[in-house]
């Protein structure tokens, strides 16, 4: 795992090419008249779509929707874009979500490795485009962001997306210098070391696909069991939570720079709560001149911090022997 962290900028540059490969092959078979966007995936394959959905927010008037499940809602029609991701290709939520949209003749492209969902686009005629090899899921974020925001800027859905994907390739290559020294790490893991459970916190309309992101890692790479919270909504309900707690609680924060004055005041009124109530609280560094860069730099932060917290916690970090036993036992219970 550790080499594949190392290689976010060949990973972000390869999935440019891809785009441009396969937008130069297939740029008459894709849709024109736009009017809606959909992600479709799970798990490492599904969240390429909630961090492009947080530009798309910022700076496109297309609507985007993240569809994490097997059902196809209602609103999503042939006006709609459909980016259907599954690594594996086998993932069974999202291969029936796909049948559901092939069914319906909605547009869609696929993006995966292999399976299932390689057989569905040969045999419905449906845009494909291969994913290089990774050895996990996870380790695919750079394909999958590199493709889907340089194919977005060649669609002209998103017009800075190439470049969006060169700062991220110049950003991976200035802040894994730095991460590759463990002792960067050292405060962090310091704290963490302490604890079973995590309360990972991202900031909507800014950090809440990329705090996601990060709690996925640290369950997959750390075997923590790290819980995402989408802040300020969890301050209306899961705050309360945290009263006369019969044991301290590490919160992760993520956030950047370029937050409305509200949301700062916000931010640390609620440290203050949190702290009261003897909950230990850490901040993720913010590198990075830019909203872009510093949103990026939150990912490969929580890959290099979730990676030494594994090995410093002593446990194999690549495999997630829990999910392939739950496949099996999908698989026994009939789920294809």
């Amino acid at each position: 795992m550790f080499e594949e962290i190392q290689s976010w900028s060949k990973k972000l540059k390869d999935g440019l090419d891809i785009a441009h490969n396969f937008h130069f092959q297939n740029s008459a078979k894709l849709p024109t008249n736009i009017k809606k966007i959909a992600f479709f995936g799970m798990g490492g394959s599904g969240i390429a779509g909630r961090i492009v959905k947080t530009f798309l927010d910022k700076k496109s008037k297309i609507p985007s929707f993240i569809i994490d499940g097997p059902q196809v809602p209602e609103f999503i029609d042939t006006d709609t874009l459909c980016i259907v991701i599954s690594y594996s290709g086998n993932t069974w939520e999202t291969i029936q979500a796909l049948n559901n949209l092939t069914e319906n003749f909605i547009p869609t492209l696929i993006m995966s490795h292999d399976g299932k969902a390689l057989e569905i686009s040969e045999s419905k005629n449906i845009p494909f485009i291969l994913l290089p090899t990774s050895s996990q899921p996870r380790a695919a974020l750079g394909n999958f962001l590199g493709i889907i925001l340089g194919l977005f800027d060649l669609m002209k859905i998103l017009p800075d997306g190439e470049e969006t994907v060169k700062k991220f390739i110049e950003q991976a290559e200035l802040s894994i210098t730095k991460f590759n020294d463990e002792s960067y790490f050292n405060d962090f893991l310091d704290n963490a070391i302490n604890y079973e459970t995590f309360h990972v916190w991202g900031i909507s309309g800014d950090s809440a696909a990329f705090a996601y992101r990060g709690q996925t890692q640290f369950n997959e790479n750390s075997k923590v069991r790290a819980v995402f919270s989408d802040f300020p909504e969890c301050c209306h309900n899961l705050l309360v939570g945290f009263t006369n707690s019969n044991e301290n609680s590490f919160v992760v924060m993520f956030y950047s720079e370029f937050l409305n004055s509200n949301l700062i005041a916000s931010i640390q009124a609620t440290a203050e709560i949190l702290k009261e109530q003897g909950a230990v609280l850490y901040k993720v560094p913010i590198l990075g001149d830019n909203w872009e860069e510093q949103l990026f730099n939150m990912i490969i932060w929580a890959d290099f911090a979730s990676y030494y917290l594994g090995k410093k916690r002593g446990v194999e970090i690549a495999p997630v022997k829990l999910i392939d036993q739950l496949k099996e036992k999908h698989k026994s219970k009939g789920i294809k």
